[in-house]
């Protein structure tokens, strides 16, 4: 079964690096983020505007043979004349592999999220998103019970009159489920092969082009607890006079995925979400809290990627300026140690920032890998002390010569 989180998570080597470069943009673009926040709040006063922005951007992040396919679908659902899907190439490039993967059961697709390229293999392999033919089959059964009774009732609508009696027999419905089936297993594997390509291009759009609207999304997302504040606004959906069971499996559904995906992510935790839920409405209380009950672990801490302008006290610029003249002069991962200290000394930073917390900004700061082993240690052992006592060592004295000098900078530029 798929696990789309976590097969983005182990493709995000430099996910730090990422996390570390959006709070920096969001430091430098203070104004375009709380106007992307304004117009999130607004979607709950029906305001759409920004979310059709949203599914804008991820419209042209889709590669064109997806496009085509859901194309296609839309004219068919909606009763158009549509071209014999048998004879088109629905997925362009991939439409070969798809269809040896339908007809062989025991073959597998392999998608490499992060390059985009596609295998077909004869069993699972590591490192890839890996679908088969059965996978939509899975998916249907692992659905919760409510749901599936939702979506089949919704089906016999179409195909009773309004007496309540079938329009077709008996063999005639099961050609349709069997077609259904079908369809669901092309629509499914196309939209597989289709991830990789759309990966990329939104990657583009977010690390290369830097668009603000893909840096809104991520840190709204990522930083800014915006699955549960999504999840509020579902809150008030659910609470209005327009909800109808269809639309109120919909919004469950929603929730289930929103829960998970953000715990698994790490953006949120289960007390957050227990936090956030203490005064929905009492459908979206209980679809959260069962969400929570299957997920495991994820309450320890989360790990804190800020940049140094969000860990900075004073003139950033300045002080900025002299952290790139200290890590000119000490060279050794050791003197990161010294660094902190100088800066917290001289109040430029909290006293309580947890020293992974900085390194990692330096590390996105100075475009540079540091080993953390050795300086975490080191401030550690020196974060109390006061350096002065005679009988320390030559390192120690070292130390205090190196932090001394750099707090005094500090002090005087900052």
């Amino acid at each position: 079964m798929i696990n789309f989180i976590e097969r983005i998570k182990s493709y995000s080597k430099r996910k730090d690096t990422d996390d570390m470069a959006m709070r920096a943009w969001k430091s430098a673009n203070e104004d375009v983020y709380a106007n992307f926040c304004k117009r999130m709040d607004a979607v709950a006063k029906g305001d759409m505007s920004v979310l059709m922005d949203m599914f804008q951007m991820m419209r042209d992040c889709t590669p064109p043979e997806a496009l085509m396919m859901y194309n296609w679908l839309s004219d068919f659902v909606n009763g158009k004349d549509v071209p014999d899907i048998a004879n088109r190439q629905w997925a362009g490039q991939y439409t070969e592999t798809i269809a040896r993967c339908i007809t062989n059961k025991r073959l597998w697709i392999g998608i490499n999220v992060k390059t985009g390229t596609i295998e077909l293999l004869v069993s699972p392999k590591s490192g890839l998103l890996m679908v088969h033919s059965e996978t939509p089959i899975e998916i249907w059964y692992r659905l919760p019970q409510e749901l599936k009774s939702g979506l089949t009732g919704q089906l016999d609508m179409f195909m009773r009159n309004s007496k309540g009696c079938y329009l077709l027999s008996k063999l005639e419905r099961k050609m349709v489920y069997q077609f259904l089936a079908y369809i669901s297993q092309i629509v499914f594997l196309s939209h597989a092969v289709f991830i990789g390509g759309f990966m990329v291009n939104l990657y583009d759009r977010v690390m290369e082009k830097k668009e603000d609207l893909a840096y809104c999304m991520y840190y709204f997302v990522v930083f800014d607890h915006g699955l549960s504040r999504m999840t509020k606004l579902l809150n008030r959906l659910l609470n209005s006079d327009e909800v109808d069971h269809g639309n109120m499996l919909l919004v469950k559904s929603c929730v289930t995925m929103i829960v998970n995906g953000s715990v698994g992510m790490g953006t949120e935790t289960k007390a957050d979400w227990e936090n956030t839920v203490e005064r929905c409405n009492p459908e979206i209380w209980k679809e959260v809290m069962f969400a929570l009950r299957k997920i495991k672990g994820k309450r320890g801490n989360k790990k804190i990627i800020q940049s140094l302008d969000d860990i900075l006290v004073g003139d950033k610029e300045c002080i900025k300026h002299g952290i790139r003249l200290f890590l000119e002069e000490n060279t050794e991962d050791i003197s990161l140690a010294y660094l902190l200290k100088s800066l917290v000394k001289a109040s430029r930073t909290k006293a309580s920032i947890r020293y992974m917390t900085f390194h990692r900004a330096i590390e996105q700061f100075s475009q540079r890998h540091y080993g953390h082993d050795i300086p975490q240690k080191r401030y550690g052992e020196i974060k109390e002390l006061a350096l002065n006592s005679p009988q320390r060592g030559n390192s120690y004295t070292k130390a205090k010569l190196i932090i001394d000098r750099w707090t005094d900078y500090f002090i005087n530029n900052g």
